[in-house]
């Protein structure tokens, strides 16, 4: 899954203009992934996407918008394939490590959507809002089925970002590793909970092929 072929290829047929903002988001995506959320430059953006400064300005405010959609973006298609995989599944535990090992091979897999991802969760409240709305939601059910022994908070909640950001970082740097994959799943499920044993059963139970 490329999302240099996915963003652009949505414009086809659209007017110019569309084309050109969507081949702006493409080179954001790719900017992040080169050099990080923080250092992305807008001079850098343009260059990567062989286009003048102030066609930028054109499509956007300022850097903060794009990265703002660039990294929503992302987020929906990641959570569209993600849900559709999981609309059956009603267990807050099989939806916890389907929906967390789901996440962690597509970000890892296209490295440029992980970058986003890591940077989102670490500089952009409201899509760090948007993303962990999913997360919150597989937890409260695992709250109201009586399975998930926590207090469900912000504190809570930046502890499983933390673990996911971890894993997704160190595999886009060291390798695709199912095993750090699962060990994330588990640590997960040990916040919720669970004693060591059980969260490896679940988790060995649950893994998506």
């Amino acid at each position: 899954m490329s999302s240099q072929v996915l963003f652009r290829d949505q414009g086809k047929g659209l007017p110019k203009r569309d084309r050109t903002r969507l081949a702006l988001i493409d080179s954001t995506v790719e900017v992040i992934a080169l050099k990080g959320m923080d250092l992305a430059k807008i001079s850098d953006i343009t260059e990567h996407a062989g286009l003048a400064n102030g066609t930028f300005y054109n499509h956007f405010a300022d850097k903060d918008e794009i990265l703002t959609e660039a990294a929503q973006r992302v987020a929906v298609e990641i959570a569209r394939e993600i849900d559709n995989e999981m609309r059956s599944v009603e267990s807050a535990v099989a939806r916890m490590v389907t929906a967390t090992t789901r996440a962690i091979r597509m970000a890892v897999g296209e490295s440029a959507w992980g970058a986003v991802i890591i940077g989102a969760l670490q500089h952009l409240p409201p899509v760090r809002g948007d993303i962990l709305q999913f997360l919150r939601a597989d937890l409260q059910r695992g709250v109201d089925q009586k399975t998930f022994d926590i207090e469900l908070d912000e504190f809570f909640l930046d502890q499983i970002a933390s673990l996911i950001i971890v894993s997704i970082r160190t595999q886009i740097e060291t390798g695709v590793d199912p095993v750090k994959t699962a060990r994330t799943c588990e640590s997960i499920l040990r916040l919720c909970g669970f004693s060591r044993a059980k969260a490896q059963k679940a988790v060995k139970t649950h893994t998506p092929v």
